[in-house]
């Protein structure tokens, strides 16, 4: 593989990293994607009709100038089966297309990985959990599914993709080589992109601090998968999912 990118899990999300950002860049961008995570799953445990995203995006913006943003409500066929892998090309992460090739050679070569590793029960734990519907609402079969794929272009610059649908599927291996029919998902997958920018007169107060949330937790939600990457070899399109 191209070593282009560091690839990194990182609680529900999958994160490159050029190889233009090290030491201290890799930390800060690891530590403010994996608190703005957790703070979201936590106002999810507050109250379950939070917004997850809205919560994820106020912690980013504590440090990251949001730029373009953009949006798109893909409505999977109800007689075909596709992929996180396919949904997540809805909204290019690189407008330069030998780039944007790059990072989906890559994403290829992570839906390729085995589910059983260790850091891909990371990314299940992290991204599905049971819907726990308010006491006035009925119990749902479907459960919230979120992914998100993170692309660091440089220390103070970043683009990503959250995809979030619903569905009563187990996800049981790798969810990004996993096939979902389109009776599998309840309603549309969104898929949110935004391009970002660190200030860094906004983060050096909060560095300590966030890097202090999260100090605990780190080494349990952030692995470092770029071996495994490498030594991936990528399945035919026809077997990813199987």
């Amino acid at each position: 593989m191209d070593k282009e990118y560091s690839v990194f899990v990182n609680a529900a999300a999958i994160v490159l990293v050029s190889s233009t950002v090290r030491g201290t860049g890799v930390e800060d961008l690891m530590n403010s994607v994996l608190l703005a995570q957790l703070v979201a799953n936590k106002s999810l445990q507050r109250s379950p009709s939070a917004d997850w995203y809205a919560s994820y995006m106020d912690v980013l913006s504590v440090a990251w100038i949001a730029g373009a943003k953009r949006r798109k409500d893909l409505l999977p066929k109800q007689d075909a089966a596709s992929s996180p892998l396919e949904w997540v090309t809805a909204i290019p992460l690189d407008d330069r297309p030998d780039q944007q090739q790059q990072i989906m050679a890559v994403l290829d070569r992570v839906a390729a990985l085995p589910g059983s590793l260790p850091a891909l029960s990371i990314l299940r734990k992290h991204m599905q959990k049971p819907n726990e519907p308010e006491p006035t609402q009925s119990p749902s079969a479907s459960s919230p599914v979120r992914l998100l794929v993170i692309v660091a272009h440089s220390p103070v610059s970043m683009t990503g993709i959250c995809l979030q649908f619903s569905t009563g599927k187990e996800i049981n291996a790798n969810p990004w080589g996993q096939c979902f029919d389109g009776k599998d998902i309840d309603g549309c997958v969104s898929a949110r992109y935004l391009r970002m920018q660190l200030s860094e007169t906004l983060f050096a107060p909060a560095r300590e601090v966030i890097a202090r949330k999260v100090g605990t937790v780190v080494d349990d939600n952030v692995v470092d998968i770029t071996g495994l990457i490498e030594d991936s070899v990528v399945r035919p399109a026809e077997e990813v999912g199987r």
